[in-house]
Order: structure tokens, then C-alpha cells, then sequence
């Protein structure tokens, strides 16, 4: 049986009531802080959440993002979330572009039309998996996509799929094939086809025990 895939609950954080809502998750392996959907990140002293599960996400709007921010300001929080020793999530277009740092981060590919060949993505995804924590794909169905997403998960442990607007079962079947994460919402889907972070809680109870 494949390694049991770390739960993510997602939270878009508009205000600080989302804040708290996302710090009182407590039966999930990491929360992640979908950031983009907060006028000013910088403003969050995350000096008082150092040493929480969380991933810190600043979705960029071409990947499915909110909201877009300068990337000099992107590349300062994330330098502010590796100090403090959080999981963040940086798409891999932002690594090559502006040479974020990406050691124990979440590199991420979102495809959402034209899907590249699987060599070239397999190329991608190897480049990156020594020194990720994690690198995750995440494609809309096109025809092929199953065996895909399924072929990139033979590449190792650190790789995590999931196919976006399809049933929650395709998601928890990936997570179980292997896909290092599976993500769930906790207050609304942060992208389609989400499940409740709790059902998948529950689902990888019951077959990991």
C-alpha cells in the first residue's frame, strides 16, 4: 500500500476571522493559508504562528490565484516564511522566472488548457523533487489525464497529482495511489472538485487505520 498521503485544509484568509478559523483546524496534517485572498499578507505577524502545520500559499491569478501581487513582494514573503520555518507553496513558472528559493517547498504546475507533452513535465517535475518538499501537478480532465497523473507518481515519493472538477472520489483515489498530498476545504473549495478536508480525514482513517 502506498505511504498515507498528508491531509491539507485549505483556507482562503480574507480577514483575520479566516485566520482564526484556519488556526482552530486541528484533525489535519498541515492547513494551508491560501494568502492570495488577503489585501495586504505582510501585514500578518507570522512571528505568532511560528511552529504551526501551515503552508503558506500566494497563488498566482495565471495558476487559479485571487489576486495578483508585485513579485519583489512575493519573493520578500517568501524568504519571511522560510526564516520562520513554514511550508510554502510557490508555483514552478515563479521559481524559473525569479529564482525563488524552493528547498522544503511545495512546487507547484497547474494546467488548465494546453497540457504539454508528459516528457516535459516528467523533466519538470524531476528537476525539482531532491530538494522539494513536494512537487504537485494539478491538471483539468483532458482525454488521457488518469494515466497522466498516474504516470508521474511513479517518479517518487515527494510527488503529489490531482485532477481539478471532477468527483471528490477521483481525488481521494489519486491520494491513495500515492499523490504525497490530498487537499480538502475547510469553510469553501479553494479549487474545483475539493472535498471537506474532514471526508478525507476520515477515508484515509478507515483504510490506514
Amino acid at each position: 500500500m502506498a505511504r498515507k498521503p498528508y491531509v491539507v485544509a485549505s483556507v482562503p484568509v480574507k480577514n483575520l476571522d479566516d485566520l482564526k478559523t484556519a488556526l482552530s483546524v486541528e484533525d489535519a496534517d498541515f492547513v494551508e493559508l491560501r494568502l492570495d485572498y488577503y489585501e495586504n499578507p505582510a501585514e500578518i505577524s507570522y512571528e505568532s504562528l511560528a511552529g504551526k502545520r501551515l503552508i503558506m500559499t500566494l497563488r498566482e491569478p495565471s495558476e487559479g490565484g485571487f489576486r495578483g501581487f508585485d513579485a519583489e513582494a512575493k519573493k520578500r514573503l517568501l524568504r519571511l516564511w522560510r526564516d520562520f520555518g513554514f511550508v510554502y507553496d510557490v508555483e514552478l513558472r515563479f521559481v524559473e522566472r525569479w529564482g525563488a528559493d524552493y528547498d522544503n517547498a511545495i512546487v507547484s504546475i497547474h494546467l488548465f488548457d494546453e497540457v504539454p507533452p508528459l516528457s516535459s513535465i516528467v523533466s519538470a517535475v524531476a528537476k525539482y523533487l531532491d530538494r522539494a518538499f513536494a512537487v504537485k501537478v494539478a491538471v483539468k480532465p483532458f482525454k488521457g489525464y488518469k494515466a497522466f497523473l498516474a504516470s508521474l507518481l511513479e517518479l517518487g515519493d515527494n510527488v503529489a497529482v490531482m485532477p481539478m472538477g471532477v468527483e471528490e472520489a477521483e481525488r481521494i483515489a489519486f491520494a491513495l495511489l500515492g499523490s504525497k498530498l490530498v487537499y480538502g476545504y475547510v469553510t469553501q473549495p479553494t479549487a474545483p472538485g475539493q472535498p471537506h478536508y474532514r471526508k478525507l480525514v476520515e477515508v484515509l482513517r478507515k483504510v490506514y487505520g
